[in-house]
């Protein structure tokens, strides 16, 4: 069979899983450990002490399952339509609500707000950045409904900061020059030629101008009084010659101009910033918008950073669905595929270990095109994570994604990257997610 995913295809031997697209509908939760001995959190970040009963969760250091066993799964329509049938206001338990901080109601709008009220306080005066692909914004739909969202998260007084890529704009303009972009074997950086900057310029300007036009619209109509700030905010250099690969136009950022962006912070505004980088001569360099989303959001110190996927995943082992992950378990997954982030570029390199006669290369060439993106975006939200940010979201594009992601207790619309330790906002958060098991470590290289 010609399909790399077709299971006679896949060559057992390397243990490499069959990948499918998810469908059994709504997440299955794992066990509720006993409040009496080691709870675990959720997604989301700093406890505010809001309540006697709010509780410090740790997650275990190793995954329960091989990482051999994980697959890749398409998060589809089917999973978010059964996880907001199951949602937990519906099926409310008065007794069970008692030890949280919570008041039940027969009313679920009620019950929803007095659920959300601590991820509020707890973001409120936090700075998260978000990252916009090209192709949201080719979605009039998703991009009005992200945008809106992202509008109500400046209400919450969340402080903003958004990159805006414009990779599937600038694909475009090159099939409809009748010039096929450089071929890349997988994911990454790719070479940008002068022509190919120009043009990068040119899209970069209109994308810039769509989310400023929208975002401007959508905080007008919710009576915010701020503005959409764009500029000159990154110093950035040459990747130059890698692996024998000369990347002439391509660069990553260097610098951030922290105070200027913290000044606009202090006057309520909100930052956007586009693929543009310049060097100090004041060339222009075309910087991969996600890996700028993950420099901006270190930079800064963020508690969060939140990349949006138009083809969201989710890992998944056997029946159960996992979201939430620890720095430590994506770099091991990371390291599976053969997938590394320079510390100090932040240039993703595919290679294959030595130690394991490129079996971890030839796992990630067999994985689909929006697969080996997803364990891109994890590569630079790991990055992230080690220099110093909370979270790391990968998330849907669909309509209250965002909100139910960083808003709501045991839910949410995609993978989520943490520190090894950390605490929950809201008592009820259990970790329904699997953890790895501290024999995995040896049999995942």
């Amino acid at each position: 069979s010609d399909n790399p995913f077709d299971e006679q295809a896949v060559d057992v031997s390397e243990d490499i899983p069959h990948y499918e697209t998810f469908s059994r509908g709504a997440r299955i939760p794992g066990d509720v450990p006993k409040q009496s001995t080691e709870p675990a959190g959720n997604k989301d970040s700093i406890a505010p002490d809001l309540s006697v009963e709010n509780q410090s969760v740790n997650i275990p250091d190793a995954l329960a399952a091989d990482v051999n066993d994980l697959e890749l799964i398409s998060f589809c329509q089917a999973d978010r339509d059964n996880d907001r049938a199951s949602s937990s206001y519906r099926n409310y338990d008065p007794i069970e609500s008692l030890h949280g901080c919570t008041i039940p109601s027969d009313w679920p709008f009620v019950s929803i707000l007095r659920d959300s009220s601590p991820y509020i306080v707890n973001h409120r005066q936090s700075t998260i950045v978000y990252h916009i692909p090209g192709d949201l914004i080719s979605d009039s739909p998703k991009f009005f409904s992200i945008i809106d969202d992202i509008a109500l998260t400046w209400l919450f007084g969340m402080k903003i900061v958004i990159t805006v890529g414009c990779r599937r704009q600038i694909v475009q303009r090159l099939e409809r020059l009748h010039e096929s972009p450089d071929p890349e074997r997988l994911p990454g950086v790719r070479v940008t030629s002068p022509q190919t900057l120009q043009i990068l310029e040119e899209e970069a300007g209109f994308c810039r101008f769509e989310v400023e036009r929208l975002l401007n619209r959508c905080l007008r109509n919710k009576g915010a009084d701020c503005n959409v700030v764009s500029g000159c905010f990154i110093t950035a250099d040459k990747f130059g010659v890698v692996d024998g690969q000369d990347y002439q136009q391509t660069g990553y950022p260097t610098l951030l101009q922290v105070d200027k962006i913290h000044r606009l912070h202090s006057r309520k505004d909100v930052v956007l910033l586009t693929p543009l980088g310049f060097t100090k001569d004041g060339d222009a360099l075309n910087v991969h918008s996600e890996q700028l989303a993950a420099f901006t959001a270190a930079e800064l110190k963020a508690s969060k950073v939140v990349y949006f996927s138009s083809h969201p995943m989710v890992l998944s082992s056997g029946t159960e669905r996992i979201q939430m992950i620890q720095r430590s378990n994506a770099k091991e997954i990371l390291s599976h595929y053969g997938l590394h982030v320079n510390s100090a570029t932040g240039f993703p390199l595919w290679k294959a270990h030595l130690d394991d006669r490129g079996r971890a290369f030839k796992r990630a060439l067999r994985l689909s095109y929006h697969q080996q993106s997803m364990l891109l975006k994890m590569g630079w939200a790991t990055h992230a994570i080690e220099k110093g940010v909370e979270r790391a979201h990968i998330i849907d594009c669909e309509d209250g994604s965002l909100l139910d992601e960083l808003f709501t207790a045991r839910r949410g619309y995609g993978t989520c990257i943490s520190q090894d330790d950390y605490e929950a906002p809201h008592p009820e958060d259990w970790n329904d997610d699997l953890t790895f098991a501290d024999s995995a470590s040896g049999s995942a290289m």
